[in-house]
């Protein structure tokens, strides 16, 4: 029979509330309250994780002939070729540094930067021709589209940039996708849970990419001048809230899960940090000129968590896909 742990009472929630009161409020007053409003929320995550540090007992494990079956079922195929996986990893990097080097350009960090982002994207469309003539499948192909794509828009017009700026963080988030599914955790047999969540873990996990993904296009277009920053800084605040739910349940749910757990932790971590440095670069901006030094890095550092905070969420909703299974039908997710 299923244990339950009965949580003690919390002032996490309310403080939680007070706290996104803040940073609506300062929206429209001051930026000083915006910045409480974020240290009270941080502290109320950290309290409200706390309390469900010890939750639901897991869901009594599969036997190895029903774990096996889940995997040949369910779970996508490890490449065979353990050295493509250093491919793979080789390739998520490189996308990354021209993540960072896009951003110093858009930036106008100067020429060096310059010539860098394009001996970058250099090597990022070799390594994804590479890895897409190897594998030969439909994910690979589509990866390689998407670097014909980025390589043929360029920095054009604004709307073209925004574009531009949106899909390299996409094709970041595939890159993550192919290190991870290449992996030698990823060929082991998955630890099976039950997802207890109404809805369930695995759709809550959909939505929260959906959440992301929309709020990089808006960041795209806001650092591209192709509109405000007003439903940007709004967006964060529902991004930062899902986020810290999905995280709060995974825990809850699976407090031991060796996969689950540290997933979950990363990806709350990492939005936190985007959220803060997003907040610092909406100061610096009205505190210093366009392309200063103190603008640029408070630019390349939010446009780079916001790639690692897309490409957590997409980790954490395949982890959840593999190692839950539902709880009514038994079925594995």
């Amino acid at each position: 029979m299923t244990e339950f742990h009965k949580p003690e009472p919390s002032y996490a929630p309310p403080l939680m509330a007070v706290g996104l009161t803040c940073v609506l409020w300062g929206v429209v007053t001051s930026w000083i309250v915006s910045a409480i409003g974020l240290v009270v929320t941080g502290v109320a995550a950290a309290l409200w994780i706390g309390d469900f540090g010890v939750g639901q007992a897991d869901a009594p494990r599969p036997t190895a002939s029903q774990v096996r079956a889940a995997t040949a079922k369910r779970a996508p195929q490890a490449i065979s070729r353990p050295w493509l996986h250093g491919v793979t990893v080789l390739l998520a990097f490189s996308t990354l540094l021209l993540i960072v080097l896009g951003a110093g350009v858009t930036s106008k960090a100067g020429q060096p930067w310059e010539i860098s982002h394009l001996v970058a994207g250099a090597t990022v469309g070799a390594l994804t021709l590479t890895i897409a003539m190897l594998r030969r499948n439909r994910f690979g192909w589509t990866m390689l589209g998407v670097a014909l794509l980025l390589a043929l828009l360029g920095n054009r017009n604004p709307v073209v940039a925004a574009l531009h700026a949106f899909l390299a963080q996409i094709f970041f988030a595939g890159t993550v996708m192919w290190a991870l599914v290449s992996s030698q955790s990823w060929k082991r047999d998955p630890e099976i849970a039950t997802d207890m969540a109404k809805p369930s873990l695995r759709t809550l996990s959909l939505i929260t990419v959906g959440v992301v993904v929309a709020q990089v296009a808006l960041g795209a277009a806001v650092r591209h001048k192709v509109m405000g920053a007003g439903i940007h800084i709004t967006g964060a605040l529902v991004v930062a809230l899902m986020i810290v739910v999905l995280g709060v349940l995974v825990m809850n749910q699976c407090p031991t899960h060796r996969t689950l757990r540290p997933a979950a932790i990363a990806m709350m971590v990492i939005a936190g940090a985007q959220v803060f440095l997003g907040f610092g670069a909406f100061i610096v901006r009205m505190m210093a000129d366009e392309n200063t030094l103190p603008v640029q890095i408070a630019t390349i550092g939010h446009v780079t968590t916001g790639a690692l905070t897309l490409a957590s969420t997409v980790v954490l909703a395949l982890e959840i896909r593999r190692n839950l299974r539902g709880e009514r039908t038994g079925d594995d997710i």
